[in-house]
């Protein structure tokens, strides 16, 4: 078969693979649509960091002084940026990410088609589409989806010979999480294995808005004059990082490795990448070295995430799944039978739909905090400034409560704790909890002297407190 018969092939391939495109970007469009429209409470962090946005976007405290931050303001400026444009909701918390989502796969798409082939890059594009992972953090508010676009566009932008742009992404990962300096390195090398051309000049290019960038950080951190600044904060709240106890190897294994099987969904997928590497070992190339060094980097940070002592935090594998659908579209790309692939493909699907039907167990869970709204109101309706003990629900407690609320919430990390204090605290005084979770806490107050009366459900309970304490 001579060249312009491969090229009236190429021709005639480009129309359906030019449908495809548009029908796998809709999709995209569409999941992650049906995704924000959930009707989940903020989990936790979503929460805190929805509560500083709010305080950026309704008084213009950029600095957020007295705020314990632990992260970069990036993230909360978007935030807040959409708070100023749709006013304060989940909805508006979330929609960014919506966007970011959609941003990331296609420039997933984009740098597979740089990197690797047509072939892979649609393929790449539907397994980012459909990836449950994906899906599930794709309405929501935390940082990482935004991370994860940052340190694509960066490898897309270095592929494609343009260093400024690369280095102003970089400095925008760096503004969003500290998290960043492990994954850039590995995206800026996918981006320099496309690239054509490096000189002194381009390497300067890209590192002037970088320095740019971490000077205005540094700056925006001495101006806070907080009592401790987030670079410290963000090192000493997840912990002391150590090598992990011996009874703690297998619990961390299966947890990670059920938290990464869902960046597909079904896990045996996964396998396949075994024969990307593999091939890529026979045949050097340059999509050869691209899924060599996808392949090397995501089996170092899954191991560094198992055998030191990270926080198991399912958001802290997202900007993984990228790198993860490189590989299974290489190897998926070598395949002759389109219905194979398809029917690879199609093993994905349950655990999307699943993720669709809000049944998932990474991301946002939509049971754990439903009705912190309605307890919220009925704590704005108690009388003078009642103090609320807790130990679940501080920051989405303090979310709902609205920016300036009479209630005080106090928390107490344990039920004997709250025992040795509970009566001789003002009053009116209450307790608020998860029912399921609250039978050990009431034993123990109660032991301590202490009634609880539920004047609340919402599914979550609202106990007000009283003291029937012993006369000496």
């Amino acid at each position: 078969m001579d060249g312009r018969t491969h090229r009236s092939l190429d021709s005639a391939a480009l129309p359906l693979h030019e449908l495809s495109l548009f029908c796998l970007l809709l999709s995209a469009a569409l999941l992650r649509l049906l995704i924000l429209s959930h009707d989940v409470r903020f989990h936790p962090d979503e929460a805190l960091y929805a509560t500083y946005a709010r305080r950026m976007a309704l008084y213009g405290d950029l600095l957020l002084r007295d705020a314990p931050l632990d992260k970069p303001p990036l993230g909360m400026f978007l935030t807040a940026l959409s708070f100023s444009l749709l006013r304060e909701s989940e909805f508006a918390a979330r929609l960014p990410s919506v966007f970011l989502s959609l941003i990331s796969v296609s420039a997933c798409y984009a740098l597979a088609r740089r990197l690797l082939n047509r072939r892979a890059a649609l393929i790449c594009l539907a397994i980012m589409t459909f990836s449950p992972f994906d899906l599930a953090f794709s309405g929501s508010a935390f940082h990482d989806p935004l991370l994860t676009a940052c340190c694509l566009l960066c490898a897309l932008c270095l592929s494609r010979d343009q260093p400024f742009g690369a280095g102003i992404l970089a400095a925008c990962a760096l503004a969003t999480k500290q998290s960043a300096v492990q994954f850039l390195p590995v995206y800026c090398l996918l981006g320099v294995v496309g690239a054509r051309w490096l000189t002194v000049g381009s390497l300067w290019r890209f590192c002037l808005p970088i320095l740019i960038g971490a000077a205005a950080l540094a700056w925006w951190s001495a101006a806070r004059a907080a009592p401790a600044d987030f670079w410290t904060l963000g090192v000493l709240n997840p912990g002391a990082l150590r090598l992990i106890r011996s009874d703690e190897v297998l619990p961390r294994l299966a947890r990670w490795s059920a938290l990464y099987g869902e960046s597909v969904g079904f896990v045996p997928l996964l396998l396949i990448v075994i024969y990307a590497v593999w091939r890529c070992l026979q045949q050097p190339s340059r999509a050869a070295t691209v899924i060599l060094i996808s392949a090397c980097s995501l089996l170092a940070m899954l191991f560094a995430y198992w055998l030191l002592a990270f926080p198991i935090y399912d958001r802290y594998l997202l900007p993984l799944v990228p790198l993860t659908a490189l590989l299974l579209a290489y190897s998926l790309a070598q395949w002759r039978s389109r219905l194979a692939i398809f029917a690879a493909l199609a093993l994905m699907l349950p655990f999307t739909l699943r993720t669709l039907r809000n049944e998932h167990s990474i991301g946002i869970q939509s049971e754990l905090f439903r009705g912190v709204d309605q307890l919220a109101a009925h704590i704005r309706t108690l009388e003078g400034a009642p103090l609320i003990y807790d130990h679940w629900l501080s920051w989405e407690l303090r979310y709902y409560l609205g920016d300036s609320p009479r209630a005080q919430l106090v928390w107490y990390p344990s039920a004997e704790w709250l025992a040795r204090d509970v009566c001789n605290l003002p009053t009116p005084s209450y307790f608020a909890a998860p029912e399921p979770l609250a039978w050990r806490w009431l034993a123990v107050l109660n032991a301590a002297g202490a009634r609880l009366n539920p004047i609340a459900r919402t599914p979550l309970v609202l106990y007000q407190i009283t003291c029937e304490q012993e006369s000496p």
